[in-house]
């Protein structure tokens, strides 16, 4: 019987696109790697040349056998002794001819499709799997399987694949690569017999932006009951920017073939996804080879993300579970011991680097699930965090007599605190002086109106003339985002690619996305620098491009920035003290900052001495030695 399935994979990409309203439709090229530039220049500068990564060592050889191609526009078409005929406004593309049934004559499995538009060979309809059984002169074709329609635009190519990969099986791959927006491909295992079926079945979604995704599949019988099985050997690959290319990983996704269905072989994509992280986790400790595990760390969970249900935004969907009615259709892996083990191999990379900043957000990342949390990994999370930002311990602390009641807006803003030169710390937004500023002396706690009027909250360009509004992950699984508006309202907003991967299990809940947690710092003539999702950035929003940030610029901050007065310190809260960033780095700690993850809007003063924080609304100060 057909199995038609267009309908439900139709449905499924009208819902799976961006959640929000996208303004920008970024080029992306998912069978190129050339074309897919990251922006080199950033202050840190390219990462070190990567050696090969592989998942999937001792894999044996390929044993797939490719159709052979039909002429250009064939509608007949003489092969091995057999007659094909199209069906009515069909042309042929390619076929595998050979005895499928065993009654020693050969059968031919075809992929055709309509003819493309006078002019528009890109533009072409869905394509069919047809099965010709040699039993009848001339063979009859009937339809196996029918693909959804392809998306029909100029940047898109048709993608056609036919080839047989078990003793008793073939695949098909059909669909578009485009070069702009999204596309999709389709894949199907069909089991070769007298009447032949649909084994197996994949939407494969190539969202816009993100590394291009490859599959090959193997028939292999892997539990010896002399029925093909399938296995998924995905590969991904490069990416766009403002990523850097990501290197060429393979992973495993395997299954038996049932009475009841596909049935997922419980040790992959594990045993694939543990190779990488060996081989992550060597590279970490080494000064040289330090630069380039966060970038295969990344693209690893690249892979995740793009095999499996529990990564958020899985781009594999079985087009059964689809049609039965399943909310995703993907493939389910579980928990994952080697994505944790890769997050400690980045967070190991970052402390072998001394970049403490990236080291406190890898170590916030590292056993998120779907990642396992061992207790064996925390305890070493703890000691290299030790390594990078010892604990400092404060001379003294205090809550100073100031409740803030001005609440905080969802966007990003300048924080209500600032340490003057002198070392005096400035309140922004006192009870009864929401418009004023209070004057405090850090070691007393004393205050005094500072006779200033508040500072402005919003994040504004140099000029005035562009507002941060929000960055967000657009539930796409790709990159998170950054929006400005324009504050004379004579333009449109702007959205811009951040090189920050949205967390992996991350699914948004509404229409908007998910809101990304920002740390404004500076903006000065070179771009904005701030923290999102605890990554260091330089984003030029007038050339919609983001760079992570090595080091800082050195621009002199605002007013509620988490930088000091001269530019020379840094203090951000994290859930472990605060992290205090000068030429060193050190977690600071003391009884009146617990607990350390109600902390918000800390700023110190230039020789570090002084850490303010708001907490609950109130103000508390830390008295520390110098660094």
């Amino acid at each position: 019987m057909p199995l038609l399935r267009g309908v439900a994979l139709a449905a499924l990409l009208s819902t799976a696109g961006c959640a929000r309203a996208c303004k920008n439709d970024h080029p992306y090229v998912p069978y190129s790697v050339d074309d897919a530039q990251a922006d080199a220049s950033a202050e840190g500068g390219a990462a070190a040349e990567l050696a090969p990564i592989s998942g999937d060592a001792g894999a044996r050889a390929s044993t797939a056998e490719p159709a052979l191609v039909a002429p250009p526009g064939a509608t007949r078409w003489n092969i091995e002794g057999l007659e094909l005929v199209a069906p009515p406004e069909r042309e042929l593309l390619m076929a595998i001819v050979r005895d499928v049934d065993g009654d020693g004559r050969k059968d031919a499995l075809a992929l055709v499709r309509p003819p493309a538009s006078p002019g528009k060979p890109n533009e072409v309809g869905p394509a069919e799997i047809i099965f010709y059984s040699g039993a009848s002169s001339p063979p009859r074709p009937a339809i196996v399987a029918a693909a959804p329609q392809p998306r029909v635009d100029a940047s898109c190519t048709p993608v056609a694949r036919l080839e047989r990969i078990g003793p008793r099986s073939a695949l098909a791959e059909v669909g578009t690569s485009c070069t702009r927006g999204a596309s999709t491909r389709a894949l199907f295992v069909v089991r070769l017999a007298k009447d032949p079926g649909i084994a197996f079945d994949l939407a494969v979604a190539d969202p816009p932006g993100a590394p291009k995704l490859a599959i090959d599949v193997d028939g292999e019988d892997r539990d010896h009951d002399g029925v093909d099985d399938v296995t998924l050997r995905v590969t991904i690959e490069g990416g766009g920017p403002p990523f850097e290319p990501g290197p060429k990983l393979s992973a495993k996704v395997a299954f038996f073939d049932r009475s009841a269905g596909p049935s997922r072989d419980p040790d992959e994509p594990d045993a694939s996804m543990k190779a990488i992280a060996s081989q992550v986790a060597a590279r970490a400790g080494k000064p040289k080879d330090a630069p380039t595990v966060p970038v295969i760390v990344q693209q690893m969970r690249m892979l995740y993300r793009a095999m499996c249900l529990e990564g958020g935004a899985p781009r594999l969907l079985k087009l059964a579970g689809v049609a039965n009615g399943s909310t995703t259709g993907a493939v389910s892996c579980g928990s994952s011991k080697p994505l944790e083990d890769a997050g400690i191999a980045e967070l190991r990379s970052f402390v072998t680097q001394q970049d403490a900043l990236r080291a406190v957000a890898a170590a916030s990342t590292a056993q998120l699930a779907p990642a396992t949390k061992t207790a064996a990994r925390t305890t070493e999370i703890a000691k290299l965090l030790g390594d990078v930002a010892p604990f400092v311990q404060a001379k003294s602390s205090r809550v100073v007599a100031i409740t803030l009641t001005t609440a905080r807006s969802p966007h990003p803003e300048w924080g209500s605190l600032a340490f003057e030169p002198s070392g005096s710390l400035l309140v922004r937004g006192p009870a009864g002086l929401e418009h004023r500023v209070l004057r405090v002396d850090a070691e007393t706690g004393t205050s005094v109106d500072g006779e200033l009027p508040a500072w402005p909250t919003q994040v504004l360009s140099p000029d005035g003339k562009s507002r941060w509004l929000e960055a967000y992950h657009a539930c796409e699984g790709v990159a998170l985002r950054a929006t400005f508006a324009p504050t004379g309202g004579d333009s449109e907003m702007r959205d811009v690619l951040l090189p920050v991967a949205p967390p992996l299990g991350s699914r948004c809940a509404g229409g908007r996305g998910e809101a990304a947690t920002t740390i404004p710092i500076a903006w000065g003539p070179r771009g904005l620098e701030a923290l999102v999702a605890g990554q260091p950035l330089l984003v030029r929003p007038e050339a919609s491009s983001a760079t992570v940030m090595a080091s800082p610029l050195g621009e002199m901050p605002p007013f509620g920035s988490p930088r000091s007065p001269g530019g020379r310190a840094t203090a951000i809260a994290t859930s472990q003290g605060v992290l205090v960033k000068t030429t060193k780095a050190a977690r600071y700690k003391a009884p009146d900052f617990e607990p350390y993850g109600e902390l918000t809007q800390c700023t110190t003063n230039d020789d570090a001495t002084h850490v303010a924080c708001v907490r609950r609304g109130r103000v508390v100060v830390g008295t520390f030695d110098p660094l």
